[in-house]
């Protein structure tokens, strides 16, 4: 009887999936000219369940801009990063993406997060 039952997991940590993904940043000066742009490493990047306002992780892009949180459930999170421009004229938004866990194992690869710096 044990063999037939399932369990069913919410979203978080305790799973077999992994999302990973990079960060590229933009620099602009102050009169909104773009000066540079690369990967940018030490750049917060939060996840959560998905449409939860309150994150349950969060970790620094590596030197690469590369971030990866592992030992995920099948599940949907929202995962997201800040920019951080001093000089910029218009207000700072975070980058919000909605990434889907289909399967126990996968690993899902994000598109690039793209801020401001």
């Amino acid at each position: 009887i044990f063999g037939l039952t399932s369990c069913s997991h919410d979203e978080g940590y305790g799973g077999l999936a992994t999302i990973k993904g990079k960060v590229y940043g933009k620099n602009y000066n102050s009169n909104g000219v773009l000066v540079a742009q690369g990967y940018r490493s030490d750049v917060k990047v939060y996840i959560s369940k998905h449409g939860d306002t309150n994150y349950f992780d969060s970790m620094d892009s590596a030197y690469d801009g590369s971030f990866k949180f592992e030992h995920l459930y099948k599940g949907t999170y929202d995962i997201w990063a800040y920019g951080d421009c001093d000089s910029c004229a218009w207000d700072q938004v975070y980058v919000l993406k909605t990434i889907e866990i289909t399967s126990k194992k996968e690993e899902v690869q994000t598109d690039d997060f793209i801020v401001t710096f």
